[in-house]
């Protein structure tokens, strides 16, 4: 895992301490309007000292199978995020947070809802993660309930820390996923049926452990292929760049013959052209962040 955590350059000893606390509603607003803190933002929803979180139409449900656990898709029906009782379902916040590397956050689930019988699993916000967040969130009466798409579900209360840490959160592509092995009855060999039963609630569907295992492969396969593709993208922008300066035609202005280049051989020119860009690209974070995954990743299967 450390290999794809994100550390800060310097080698000496840390910044100096700063005054650290709790932001409150004009705190959340300033860093929001500095840092894009939460997108999208609405300063309506920055009050006392958190920001209100809203359910987006992104679900997905607790399954099982055995002695396997994982999460299926649970898209919405009429526009309301439908929950049996005893089922726990993952819920992506319509909100996405961008932390700096000085601040981290507690969700924290509506008291609303626990009054309703439903429970929502607080968590927390490393710094410097970026993207959607998720409550699970736990139907513990004896009746489905209904959550509707934008309806609040929890608030984010930020935490401003006395300096930056050493090691942030490299983003959303390394969050890691678990998969737990449980006891119990084995279910059916057929998919509990998801057609509504006569007081119009559905049973909670199941899945075999291959499905589990392959569903959770997929998912690893294509975060790989979209980070080579992250990589290939910046490769070529960053090749196609030192090919406009290596092509760049000579100049009268004497300045501008040194920044292009002109006393260059055209072959070591070209070398510098394609070399430098991709040096340059090692600058953004993101970038390193993808090579860090793609070493960690051989490492793990060598």
């Amino acid at each position: 895992m450390g290999a794809n955590r994100r550390s800060r350059s310097d080698s000496g000893p840390q910044q100096a301490v700063q005054p650290a606390g709790i932001l409150t509603d004009e705190d959340i607003i300033a860093y929001a309007n500095q840092y894009d803190l939460i997108v999208p933002f609405d300063p309506e929803n920055a009050k006392y000292a958190s920001y209100e979180l809203h359910a987006s139409a992104n679900a997905q449900i607790l399954i099982y199978h055995g002695e396997v656990t994982a999460h299926a898709p649970l898209p919405p029906v009429d526009s309301e995020l439908v929950i049996e009782p005893g089922a726990t379902v993952r819920i992506d916040t319509a909100e996405s947070i961008r932390l700096p590397d000085n601040v981290m956050a507690n969700i924290i689930g509506l008291g609303q809802l626990y009054a309703c019988g439903v429970t929502v699993a607080n968590t927390y916000v490393d710094p410097g993660s970026r993207g959607p967040i998720y409550l699970a969130v736990t139907n513990l009466g004896r009746r489905t309930i209904r959550i509707p798409v934008g309806e609040p579900i929890g608030r984010a209360q930020f935490h401003l820390l006395g300096r930056a840490v050493r090691t942030a959160h490299p983003g959303p592509v390394y969050r890691r996923s678990i998969q737990l092995r449980v006891n119990g009855e084995e279910a059916s060999p057929n998919p509990a049926s998801t057609e509504p039963r006569d007081d119009g609630s559905r049973e909670v569907p199941v899945i075999d452990a291959a499905a589990a295992t392959q569903l959770a492969a997929r998912q690893e396969a294509l975060d790989h292929r979209l980070t080579l593709l992250k990589l290939a993208l910046y490769s070529m922008a960053g090749a196609w760049l030192g090919l406009l300066w290596a092509i760049a035609p000579a100049s009268g202005n004497t300045m501008l013959r040194v920044i292009n280049g002109d006393g260059i051989p055209d072959i070591a020119k070209l070398a510098v052209g394609l070399t430098v860009p991709g040096l340059i690209t090692l600058c953004f974070r993101d970038v390193r962040n993808s090579l860090a995954h793609l070493l960690s990743r051989r490492r793990s299967s060598a």
